[in-house]
């Protein structure tokens, strides 16, 4: 019985790592194509609260906000920032910069399409600054 129980426990922590990894797969795809409302909708069906889990979730190894810039998804932005704070943008990550001067930098050695793409979220970014 110990051993049943044992290994059932392992299976739904398998089958919950699974769904978890499932719903920031569908977060990431959503912040790319800029879908706000299935964004938001992802978010609120798995119960993830931005303000307390954003450090959590990353795109490969970009945050939610980083690849949103790299994707010119003004709309989802603007969703991760009221949802996160003014933290999402003045905050340092992992490398030591903050997704402001991290984006400011992609904008600086872009091409002019990459260009077009960064500077709404950019400007949303010193907006909430």
């Amino acid at each position: 019985l110990c051993l049943f129980l044992a290994a059932l426990c392992a299976a739904n922590a398998a089958w919950a790592d699974e769904d978890q990894d499932r719903a920031i797969s569908s977060i990431c795809e959503y912040t790319k194509a800029n879908d706000r409302s299935a964004l938001r909708r992802k978010l609120d069906e798995n119960r993830i609260e931005l303000r307390h889990s954003y450090e959590d979730i990353r795109c490969g190894k970009l945050s939610l906000l980083r690849t949103a810039t790299l994707a010119g998804a003004v709309e989802a932005a603007t969703l991760i920032v009221t949802k996160v704070g003014r933290r999402a943008v003045a905050d340092a990550e992992d490398d030591g910069q903050t997704a402001i001067q991290w984006a400011q930098k992609r904008y600086d050695t872009a091409d002019a399409a990459s260009k077009s793409k960064i500077k709404p979220v950019l400007d949303l970014m010193h907006s909430k600054l």
